[in-house]
């Protein structure tokens, strides 16, 4: 501001002193340096083009509508919620509805299966006008929101009443399991409202057939009752079953978050079956690690004492007769340590060694042996070079290279970051007969740190796992994946976990009762998730381009936005619309105008006065 002032008072005084001191023009010459005086400085100003911000306040009024199904749940206050919002926007005014996302407002009742109003907050602000959002309180990222808009917003909030309900809120149960194993499920129910009856009853079904009924007894109201159910072996047959879990109590008013569907895959056999001896933590982790990035079933033994082994998931004592006729059928055998006679019957099949030794060169010190990334060589190298291996703590302990050799070598490490390369992860492939070899210990400490080295932890599990396998039953591997059961109007998630992502990809799905699949035509994101909505239900999947991918995805009715949640606490504030804004002064068109006008009008005075 300072150097526009300045600018005025030297072009004024120049002019001046051209019109009424050199040229003596008298009183017509303070006009033609007035004229002077404006048109060069509205040039300068254009030339310079200064830029000035502000605050524009004003506009329509917008009001944010809470369209999840908790305003329309029993105790809802949807209706009121309607009134409230055309009472606030007015005739003039905009109703915009969020719930997962924002859309323009109709008169349908709420769907959303969720309530999240950061985003659209935001939008609603930038568009200038008063804001009001009209809400039962219950929302998903309360803790997102900016505080500094809530400063300019105003918060309706209509609580819902609690009404009686008893909900079955979690179902936790193995994905994968065995004939002969017994499925532990772990039931999480929620009572709420004025209930009168004291039992429910659970009801567990697959298809036609009814698997299990029990009375259960519930605790006071409000509260949370976890009861543990164990189906018995052989109850469910081979392949991919739907488990319905329903709970039903006399006094309950919301039936839609009583029902819940797990998926759980039964084999005859164990694809994968791990022996510890001893079992220290290398065998524990690396046993607990296979079962979860796995989709086939792991099996675990443990040799305690003498001959005597335990399995890993239920601590039961087991027969070294019973271990020996698994190991014989399983496709995979990984072995911690000694086996103690147990793999002398097994026959030519696929094997990950994982031996105990004393490194004779660290004179009864552990040396940091510090992984040095993937040899390009291996069948391994394409899962293993995306590793970030400088974020991997040490491994100790590393032994030499047997004397019968082995194809390849898979990774390899050096002492102290420095020195020669020696071999860590060796393969080979004889007859037909793969087997891996690790060398050295420590690397259970990956999994416990998490991050980046868990990450590469699992990434050498499957990597090898399912180049012993021949297959693709890791997840990992396949080029997409999809959720396994979410909840009511919550999209469906597809994963591209393949090399090449494509910018689309054709999926059938067959409804649970349907004969004729339906297409569908994903679109992925940078991040390669494509989210696919869909009415509850099973579906079956498959997605031809994608190497043959195919599943089992379902969605329930149930949903997180039934259950009774603590409304936020939001006073709100004065909803006065703003805009904040940038402007330019070549902006402003009257700005070249006034140049026009002080240029012409100076040059006709001259004219008229006979001056050149």
């Amino acid at each position: 501001m300072l150097i526009v002032i300045f600018l005025t008072a030297a072009v004024a005084v120049f002019s001046g002193f051209v019109y009424l001191k050199r040229e003596r023009l008298g009183l017509p010459g303070v006009g033609l340096a007035a004229l002077r005086t404006v048109a060069v400085c509205a040039l300068l100003i254009l030339l310079i083009n200064p830029v000035s911000s502000g605050r524009w306040t004003g506009g329509n009024p917008v009001v944010l509508l809470d369209a999840s199904l908790s305003m329309a749940a029993p105790g809802g206050k949807w209706e009121a919620a309607l009134d409230t919002a055309l009472a606030l926007a007015g005739p003039r005014g905009t109703i915009l509805r969020f719930g997962t996302s924002m859309s323009s407002f109709d008169w349908e009742p709420p769907q959303a299966g969720a309530s999240r109003l950061a985003g659209p907050l935001r939008s609603a602000v930038a568009l200038g006008g008063p804001v009001h959002v009209v809400t039962d309180g219950e929302l998903d990222d309360a803790g997102m929101v900016d505080p500094g808009l809530l400063e300019n917003v105003a918060v309706v909030i209509l609580v819902r009443d609690t009404v009686p309900d008893v909900a079955l809120l979690d179902v936790d149960m193995p994905e994968h399991a065995l004939m002969e194993d017994s499925i532990r499920i772990t039931l999480t129910a929620g009572m709420w409202g004025g209930r009168s009856s004291s039992t429910a009853r659970l009801e567990v079904t697959t298809g036609d057939r009814r698997l299990a009924v029990h009375d259960y007894e519930l605790p006071l109201v409000p509260g949370i009752a976890r009861r543990v159910l164990t189906l018995p072996p052989r109850l469910l047959p081979q392949g991919t079953n739907l488990l319905r879990f329903k709970l039903d109590a006399s006094d309950d008013l919301i039936s839609e978050n009583d029902e819940r569907i797990r998926i759980v895959t039964v084999s005859e056999q164990p694809a994968v079956v791990v022996l510890l001896n001893p079992p220290d933590w290398e065998g524990r982790f690396l046993f607990a690690e296979l079962g979860e990035i796995s989709s086939t079933a792991v099996r675990g033994y443990a040799h305690v004492n003498q001959n005597n082994w335990l399995d890993m998931k239920s601590a039961l004592p087991v027969q070294a007769e019973a271990i020996r006729r698994i190991v014989l059928d399983a496709p995979l055998l990984v072995v911690r340590g000694d086996p103690v006679g147990i793999t002398a019957v097994r026959r030519q099949q696929s094997s990950w060694d994982w031996p105990t030794f004393v490194d004779a060169t660290s004179n009864g010190n552990h040396p940091d042996w510090f992984l040095s990334g993937a040899v390009r060589a291996s069948p391994l190298a394409g899962r293993l070079t995306s590793v970030q291996w400088d974020s991997v703590p040490p491994i100790f302990g590393l032994a030499s290279q047997p004397k019968d050799g082995h194809d390849w070598v898979a990774l390899s490490a050096r002492q102290g970051r420095r020195g020669a390369q020696r071999p860590a992860l060796l393969g080979k492939d004889s007859a037909g007969a793969r087997s891996l070899l690790t060398l050295g210990t420590g690397w259970w400490r990956w999994r416990l740190r998490g991050g980046a080295a868990r990450e590469a932890y699992r990434a050498m599990l499957a990597a090898g796992v399912d180049w012993l396998l021949r297959s693709d039953l890791l997840r990992n591997d396949v080029a997409l994946i999809s959720s396994n059961v979410v909840n009511r109007n919550l999209p469906v998630s597809f994963q591209w976990v393949g090399a090449a992502m494509p910018d689309s990809l054709s999926v059938f799905l067959t409804r649970d009762g349907d004969e004729d699949p339906k297409t569908y035509v994903l679109r992925f994101d940078s991040y390669g998730i494509a989210l696919l909505p869909l009415p509850p239900g099973a579906y079956w999947w498959a997605a031809p381009e994608a190497a043959g991918a195919g599943g089992v995805v379902v969605v329930e009715e149930y949903s997180e936005e039934y259950r009774p949640r603590a409304a936020v606490d939001w006073a709100g504030g004065n909803p006065a619309g703003f805009m904040l804004f940038e402007s330019y002064a070549r902006d402003n068109w009257w700005l070249f105008v006034i140049v026009v006008v002080a240029l012409t009008g100076e040059w006709a005075w001259r004219h008229l006065r006979g001056l050149p």
